[in-house]
């Protein structure tokens, strides 16, 4: 990185870091979120237009990806300016036994918890989700909703889509009378340049990273992030080798049918999904599954994939797999002739080479699946599954294996998915899209819905506190949001 290059990350943070306090107030932050909603949708067939471009998704499919993106600002600034997010908890000073939580143990203190920001947050979105997970995805909605500035590190693969999104969404809140340093970009056009996303790990006012991308960029911006002079928190996404499981009772009935469902799942955006089906575990008698799915990724068309890296890397893990001792490759399907494109690949194995090859236990990042053929369900209980953001279970709760496979998948994975594909990720409360690793490095958090908030703040108790220094969150007396007072639920006034 240049001394130019240097003083314009430097300068970057810095603004933000003196925005920081306009988004004290909750109502300023909802009105910011949805000054940025309101500005994109000014834009929306531009950034349609763009990010096609450049990722090679079709219109048709970042459409309901820019709906997304502009649903979660709003959603976001609604979960702001209803405020019970925060967590807010009261307990009276009172010597006596109170509320649900066993009554006073220590000194009988008046305490008083909420959430509070971290700082600006630096933001590396996705290749393969130019705008739910970009410049203006997810990430940035809960981080602004938190009170958190954000400085978006430009993803290689999309720089335009990303200049075009913040470029856009500055002058929004200039228009809307909030700071535009509130979010910022600092380029990034060059994918071997790796200088800026360690400057920014790296910068003193940067206080938390939000990052969606591969296990090994994952883990070296953790470790930055966790060697610096003053760590911070990262939160990372990484590679996800998503299990389905289909119980024998469920493959007989329906296999052909749950064969197709699978090969739509792994064929969505060219299999380019972090919640893309990665392994299909079958016990005995499941041959019309199999079948089903072999047909119909053998009539897809190669496509082009999101950047020639991506494309290589795919092609690089598919070669290290079919390597593999006892892998059969069922589909391989044609490259293609463009520089980006790739075709579908469905690979098989026994449950006892998979056991004995790692190779074969990690994400392979396309459109292709790999069958894992049991010898009984009975053997769910070893096989080396690692963590993951979602699994699914075909079968009904009377079939062989079926309460071993839900217990199983539960155990790795972030989101379990009955009689479905693991694709499609609901923006909800009760969503969670996270994992254990090597699905992320923080498995007690998520990516999606208003409890993602919450990793861009720390908790801080303001004990005995005079009224003037206690926010309205704990406050006596009527407040908006629901919290915990002396153990007790109380409601928002509404």
């Amino acid at each position: 990185m240049t001394s130019d290059q240097s003083k314009v990350v430097d300068g970057t943070c810095r603004a933000a870091w003196s925005a920081w306090g306009s988004l004290a107030d909750a109502g300023t932050r909802a009105g910011v979120l949805e000054a940025l909603a309101a500005g994109l949708d000014e834009i929306r067939e531009e950034v349609l237009r763009v990010a096609s471009e450049e990722s090679a998704l079709t219109p048709a499919e970042l459409a309901p990806e820019f709906a997304r993106m502009t649903g979660t600002l709003r959603q976001f600034a609604a979960v702001a300016r209803e405020g019970s997010w925060i967590g807010a908890m009261i307990d009276h000073a009172s010597p006596e036994p109170v509320g649900a939580f066993g009554g006073v143990v220590g000194p009988a203190h008046d305490v008083r918890r909420v959430l509070v920001p971290l700082g600006p947050v630096s933001v590396f979105g996705a290749s393969n989700f130019p705008l739910a997970y970009g410049a203006c995805g997810g990430d940035t909605a809960s981080a602004l909703a938190a009170g958190c500035p954000v400085i978006v590190k430009e993803h290689p693969a999309h720089p335009r889509t990303g200049r075009l999104i913040v470029g856009a969404a500055r002058e929004a809140l200039r228009g809307a009378g909030h700071s535009e340093d509130l979010i910022a970009l600092v380029e990034n056009a060059d994918p071997r340049d790796l200088s800026p996303a360690t400057a920014l790990v790296g910068h003193p006012m940067v206080r938390a990273v939000g990052f969606t991308g591969s296990q090994r960029a994952g883990l070296e911006i953790a470790r930055l992030a966790r060697e610096r002079a003053e760590p911070i928190p990262a939160y990372c996404e990484m590679g996800s080798c998503n299990p389905v499981v289909v119980t024998r009772e469920a493959a007989v009935a329906r296999g052909e049918a749950i064969g197709r469902q699978v090969a739509e799942s792994i064929l969505l955006r060219h299999g380019q999904q972090c919640t893309c089906p990665g392994l299909l575990i079958l016990p005995p008698g499941c041959g019309a599954v199999v079948e089903a799915l072999a047909a119909r990724l053998a009539a897809a068309d190669p496509r082009a994939m999101l950047a020639p890296w991506v494309r290589d890397g795919y092609l690089h893990r598919l070669a290290e797999c079919r390597k593999a001792r006892g892998v059969e490759t069922v589909v391989y399907g044609r490259e293609g002739s463009g520089q980006r494109q790739a075709g579908t690949c469905l690979l098989r194995v026994g449950a006892a080479d998979f056991a004995a090859q790692p190779v074969l236990h990690e994400e392979v990042f396309g459109p292709s699946v790999l069958v894992v053929e049991l010898g009984g369900m009975s053997e769910l209980r070893t096989l080396p599954l690692r963590g993951a953001l979602v699994g699914s279970l075909y079968g009904g709760v009377a079939d062989e294996g079926w309460d071993l496979a839900r217990n199983r998948l539960a155990s790795m994975c972030g989101r379990v998915v009955f009689e479905g594909v693991p694709t499609g990720v609901r923006v909800a409360g009760a969503m969670v899209h996270g994992g254990p690793f090597p699905a992320t490095n923080r498995p007690e958090s998520t990516a999606c819905g208003p409890m993602a908030l919450a990793r861009w703040c720390r908790p801080v108790c303001l004990q005995n506190a005079p009224k003037e220094a206690l926010p309205a969150e704990l406050r006596d007396g009527s407040w908006h949001g629901t919290r915990v007072v002396d153990g007790r639920v109380v409601p928002g006034a509404g």
